[in-house]
């Protein structure tokens, strides 16, 4: 219907009708774009029984996505809704109801947006509704919600509504797995765990419609495939888990942190096969998000157990998953035909995302349009391709490293690092995991409320460079602090004078680590003690770093100096990719040059792109780079091929974005490893160009001599740091820099033409020494 155009009251029934069933396959975004589209098509006046219904399906794809910014869209849409029954001259009960019954489930759970005093008002009123006009079908659904409102209100009538609830499940049978998951929830609250295993088994009963008397029993991988309602089974599955924990914890009994992790492994497949789905990008991070809760609660069993091949998998599996599935996907092969016009849907997307990001309020909505319709074309076109290339129109769970694969020299260590909330917590707990040739260990990282405000605090620090004293004690003390809390006493003398992986997640993305101080008193960093570098996973290192790149050129610099869009002038720019072209044989862009179609056109040609420029990654609705006609944003720089063995980006913000649980920062560093690079260094805040230039100078000549990425940055860094004293020693002039990805060494290629010419020249040379010889002895 909506490919053959029919009439605008059509149109917006297909575009409702499609919006719930992505909603049911749990694509909640692209679920929301057709329920939004479908209000463009329904007549405000003659059509406002669609477009109420619409305002409360809308509510419930925003009730899932669970985050502040969607449920006050939700409780938006359901105002709405009320408002319009308000108006009509016979509202219909059933409606109404679902309105109330809604608004109370985003006042209870929406995240920002909790109260239990409006959920119960909420809840009260749909109840009443149910009661007058005798809709017995909604009561056990009701009574349910009411029941677990009041679990930690009021334990007596919370029980009462439960057995209210079950009362009337008759009437709705498919309510009764909820029904037990809420008992359960219940006897949790109550300490009686084990009671609350035995609410579990009837909630799987319910689901799959056998008698089910084992309260070990988990479902089969085949048994995940019959199941519609995945998102409730997920949430059974968080509160078994829990259970098992607490268990755990009281009795202090192994065996219960053993089930813990059946139930981590089998939850596990169950997300990995909706995300195989092929989901929207935000609603795969949704999922990605859920998931991260399981693996977090999964570390504390693995602690206790010292099971550490089950931690550094859950740890992995936490990370950059969704990067790893675009990268193997980008390197799959296709035909060139195919390419091509994958290539032309994803421009012309990005093209429409970024006019939607600038044009005027009253043309989003045409823009909006245009840019849904392109999305359903490609996602048609990526239907086609099912049959004939499925590892394309899939997503492919990508191969996640095991603890037995990874192989570390005696000089190298990895320092991984999981934070997450856990249900219903609002501080995240933290685990690290240290890894060396001969050491394995697993330590919890204590007070992670008190790190999250010391974080904080020095990023405040190193937006700005040391004016007193005091502000070098206070960085010093604070810095080695944050020190203490992440690099334990017990691993401190095991990481000296070793190549360290950093694997960060949650707020420690935001950490150079080479700034940290260990020792306050001496004034000592720990980049005088290791070398350190960073990736956002180990499976994404190893697959990334297998890919054959083969550029024509070396270096592409690019510098635009001045800007065309007010942005501030950086005159030291130009001089910074001077230095890398004496070592490094390729091309600079600056000024008028230094376009973004001049980078599009050229950037899959060479092993080395420099970018010295503004950039803004931090920016909530489009990051960008900036060029010297107009700024490149994250969405179009995924859509560009690259070839680069190296991306450096003496840029602001470079490494900075929003931080998406069980996935990482969403940054432009991202960006460019989406579209091809091995290795990225980015930047962490704004920089000064004066002392990036000094460092990337040095970089450069370190990189050109053999040394590996690593350690040419490292070297360049503590040179700075050798020659400059007080202020322009600050942390903040030399630190912003961090490597991403491969460290491997990256020697210029052979300059042809420099040696024909120098060959050239010899012979000259030798002709005339010849020739002065002879005739002399003439």
């Amino acid at each position: 219907m909506i490919a053959l155009q029919g009439s605008n009251f059509l149109m917006g029934k297909a575009c409702g009708i499609t919006g719930n069933c992505y909603e049911k396959i749990g694509d909640l975004y692209k679920s929301v774009e057709y329920q939004e589209k479908a209000f463009q098509y329904f007549d405000s006046v003659k059509q406002k029984k669609q477009i109420l219904y619409n305002h409360i399906n809308i509510s419930a794809s925003y009730k899932y996505i669970r985050n502040k910014e969607s449920a006050l869209k939700g409780i938006t849409h359901l105002k709405k809704a009320d408002s319009i029954l308000n108006i009509m001259e016979k509202p219909d009960p059933y409606t109404r109801y679902d309105v109330y019954n809604n608004l109370g489930n985003f006042y209870y759970e929406g995240v920002g947006v909790k109260d239990l005093s409006k959920a119960l008002t909420s809840f009260n009123k749909a109840l009443n509704i149910s009661l007058k006009y005798n809709i017995k079908e909604n009561l056990s659904t009701i009574y349910c919600n009411l029941a677990i409102v009041n679990i930690k209100l009021n334990t007596k009538l919370s029980k009462k509504y439960f057995d209210q609830s079950l009362k009337y499940s008759s009437n709705s049978p498919d309510l009764t797995p909820n029904i037990y998951l809420g008992l359960g929830l219940g006897a949790i609250h109550e300490k009686r765990n084990l009671e609350a295993h035995e609410y579990f088994q009837k909630a799987f009963s319910a689901y799959y419609n056998k008698d089910i008397d084992d309260i070990y029993w988990l479902p089969s991988p085949t048994d995940l495939l019959k199941i519609e309602d995945k998102t409730t089974l997920l949430e059974i599955f968080k509160r078994k888990l829990k259970a098992w924990i607490e268990l755990g914890k009281t009795k202090n009994n192994p065996s219960y942190y053993e089930e813990a992790i059946k139930v981590i492994l089998i939850s596990d497949q169950l997300i990995d096969l909706i995300i195989k789905d092929n989901l929207s990008f935000r609603s795969k991070l949704f999922w990605r998000d859920l998931a991260s809760e399981i693996y977090i609660m999964g570390l504390e069993a693995c602690l206790y157990l010292k099971k550490y091949d089950k931690a550094f998998y859950f740890i992995e599996k936490n990370k950059a998953l969704l990067l790893l599935q675009e990268v193997i996907k980008n390197n799959n092969t296709l035909p060139s035909s195919i390419k091509k016009k994958v290539q032309v849907f994803k421009d012309e997307i990005s093209v429409l995302r970024n006019q939607l990001y600038t044009s005027q309020t009253t043309k989003k909505d045409s823009v909006q349009e245009k840019l849904l319709d392109t999305k359903t074309k490609y996602k048609k076109f990526e239907d086609s391709l099912a049959h004939s290339y499925p590892f394309y129109h899939t997503s492919i769970i990508p191969n996640i490293i095991e603890l037995p694969e990874l192989k570390l020299s005696k000089d190298q260590a990895v320092i991984q690092y999981i934070m997450a909330e856990k249900v219903a917590n609002v501080t995240p707990d933290g685990y690290l995991m240290f890894l060396t040739s001969n050491t394995k260990e697993l330590f919890k990282i204590e007070n992670t409320k008190s790190l999250q405000k010391s974080v904080f605090n020095l990023r405040e620090k190193l937006n700005s460079p040391f004016k007193t004293d005091k502000d070098v004690t206070e960085y010093d003390q604070l810095a080695n602090q944050i020190y203490k809390t992440l690099i334990p006493k017990e691993i401190q003398n095991d990481i000296k004078n070793k190549q360290i992986t950093i694997v960060p997640d949650h707020i420690i993305n935001l950490i150079p680590f080479e700034a940290l101080v260990t020792d306050p008193v001496k004034r000592r960093y720990l980049i005088e003690e290791s070398e350190i570098n960073y990736t956002y996973s180990l499976s994404f290192s190893k697959e990334n770093s297998s890919i054959v790149r083969n550029p024509e050129k070396d270096f592409l610099g690019v510098a635009p100096i001045h800007f065309s869009n007010g942005l501030t002038t950086l005159s030291k720019s130009k001089k910074e990719l001077t230095y890398p072209n004496d070592y490094y044989n390729g091309t600079i862009f600056t000024n008028k040059n230094a376009t973004k179609e001049n980078f599009v056109s050229e950037a899959g040609n060479y092993r080395i792109l420099h970018l010295a420029t503004h950039a803004d990654a931090s920016d909530s609705i489009a990051p960008w780079i900036a060029f010297r006609n107009s700024k490149l944003t994250l969405a179009e720089l995924s859509t560009i091929k690259n070839n680069a063995e190296l991306v450096v980006l003496s840029a602001c913000n470079t490494s900075i974005g929003e931080v998406r649980r069980g996935e990482g920062v969403m940054s432009l560093a991202r960006g460019f490893f989406k579209s091809g690079a091995n290795t990225v260094i980015p930047s962490l805040w704004s920089t000064n160009d004066k002392a990036t230039a000094t460092i990337t100078s040095d970089f450069y000549k370190n990189l050109s001599k053999g040394l590996t990425r690593s350690e040419a940055l490292r070297s360049a860094k503590l040179n700075y740091l050798k020659k400059n004293t007080d202020a322009e020693a600050s942390p903040h002039y030399w630190a912003s820099l961090i490597l991403i990805g491969d460290t491997e060494m990256l020697i210029p290629n052979p300059n042809y033409n420099t040696l024909i010419y120098i060959i050239f020249i010899g012979l000259i040379l030798l002709f005339l020494t010849i020739y002065g010889y002879r005739k002399i002895n003439k």
